[in-house]
């Protein structure tokens, strides 16, 4: 029976309805034999169940060795309304050596205890194991765990077990199990529309989610905070320039210009992440993070105009310092800093089908910088469509690839000193746009999802050598 809990326990979240019913009638009955045993030395233990406002059930098997060691088990919560299925965790820090299996049965004897294990919960503890056999037959205790919590009694089972250590007891609600609705994809997945199981969800969003988890949709958790880092180089060309000259006040007019190719920016950002599931198939979310980077410019103009726009008479005998500059060109080369605070609002259009899943991310982004030289407004969508494969346990991994169009428009305004004898002290006013040249690029994506909870993500997309974006994400779903 133990062997066949744990066989079924590896494989509950992607098991079929009947599977799992058959998982949860053997928990159940499991449960029966542990209370029937313990009942045979305790048999008070009946009615401090019945006393009680629930009971818990587990069933772990456990590893030691010399400095590590952990264990893994399933159990379920009895309320008198409700049952709620739960895994189990120990991890070991500690000297010891051995292997062995425990079956557990914890009295709720209040709501608030009955409460913690429904939520589930992390506690440290001290503990000890004791039990050296000289033959190889598992050698088996039944104990009442006198300083423990909450009254608790222990089938304890080891070949050998000779172990003092620090732990950590995790308990956390079996999702698949108890039929919450909550999946382990990041969207809402379509699972299955032959299950006979009847979720409810019971979480504040995303609004109208007991409708489609009715109609065989798993749902993620609704919130989330992510840590994000974004390395984007574009090309980019110049457009819209006016410009005035220092000699007529800081005034600017449009003037005709000449670009080189050479023009780019190069920026990096780390940002913070707020999103929520507001609706089952749409996210919404906001970001603020810190730029910095580089923006270089390079354009010539003509000499000419500048005078002309100037207003300077160059036709008498002593002519204004501007006068030099006819029949040349100025050329304005410029590295500018982007230092500034980034901030992002955009939504999410996902869903998913038997693992397949479609996302379409838009979002608007202003980025204002502290010197004030420059303001950059990004409009981004990227839709991209993937498949998450399941691993050991809860893990998975999602992969996908598609596209995105970034619009990017950085407007900079400064000044530009000349360099030469004649004009030095004097410059031009300038104020200038600049806009991404290839708006869509190609990317690919992965996502490392350690649980529900975790998730680590790294994303890449290029178009040629006009942009590359580099973007990786710790994400946390609650």
């Amino acid at each position: 029976m133990l062997s066949s809990l744990f066989i079924l326990a590896g494989c509950s979240s992607a098991a079929s309805y009947e599977e799992r019913e058959e998982l949860r009638e053997s928990i159940d009955y499991e449960t029966e034999l542990i209370i029937e045993e313990l009942a045979e030395q305790y048999p008070e233990i009946k009615t401090q169940i019945a006393d009680a406002e629930g009971y818990a059930s587990g069933v772990m098997s456990n590893i030691k060795v010399p400095l590590v060691g952990g264990g893994t088990g399933i159990g379920a919560v009895y309320g008198e309304e409700s049952t709620t299925y739960i895994n189990l965790h120990r991890y070991d820090l500690g000297a010891g050596l051995g292997a062995s299996s425990y079956r557990v049965i914890s009295i709720l004897e209040s709501e608030q205890d009955l409460e913690r294990f429904n939520q589930g919960f992390s506690e440290p503890i001290w503990g000890t194991d004791w039990n050296i056999t000289t033959s190889g037959f598992e050698n088996q205790q039944v104990y009442y765990v006198e300083d423990s919590e909450f009254p608790t009694y222990v089938i304890f089972e080891s070949n050998a077990s000779a172990v003092g250590s620090a732990r950590l007891l995790s308990v956390s609600v079996n999702e698949e199990l108890t039929e919450t609705g909550l999946g382990e994809a990041k969207v809402a997945n379509h699972i299955s529309s032959s299950d006979t199981a009847n979720p409810s969800w019971d979480r504040p969003l995303p609004f109208y989610a007991q409708d489609v988890i009715d109609k065989g949709f798993s749902l993620p958790l609704p919130f989330g905070v992510s840590i994000i880092y974004a390395d984007t180089y574009q090309r980019m060309s110049i457009t819209d320039l006016e410009a005035g000259m220092s000699w007529r006040g800081n005034g600017t007019r449009p003037i005709e210009f000449v670009t080189f190719d050479n023009n780019y920016s190069h920026s990096q950002s780390p940002q913070l992440k707020l999103d929520a599931w507001v609706f089952p198939f749409m996210n919404v979310f906001a970001t603020v993070g810190k730029v910095n980077g580089i923006a270089h410019v390079e354009f010539d103009m003509d000499g000419n105009t500048l005078v002309g726009n100037s207003g300077a008479d160059c036709s008498g005998l002593f002519t204004p310092p501007v006068c030099r500059l006819q029949d040349k060109s100025v050329t304005v080369p410029l590295d500018v800093d982007l230092d500034g605070w980034n901030y992002t609002l955009g939504t999410v259009l996902a869903a998913g089908w038997q693992d397949y899943f479609l996302a379409i991310p838009a979002s608007v982004s202003y980025v204002d910088m502290k010197n004030a030289k420059a303001e950059e407004l990004v409009i981004n969508v990227s839709p991209r469509i993937g498949k998450q494969f399941h691993l050991k346990d809860s893990t998975s991994l999602d992969v996908y690839v598609g596209a995105s169009y970034l619009d990017s428009t950085l407007t900079i305004k400064g000044q530009h000193y000349f360099k030469t004898d004649a004009l030095e002290g004097e410059h031009i006013n300038y104020k200038i746009k600049q806009e991404n040249l290839d708006k869509w690029m190609g990317l690919i994506g992965a996502s490392y999802n350690f649980n529900r909870s975790w998730a680590l993500q790294a994303e890449y997309g290029q178009s040629g050598s006009d942009k590359r974006q580099f973007v990786s994400s710790l994400t946390h779903r609650f």
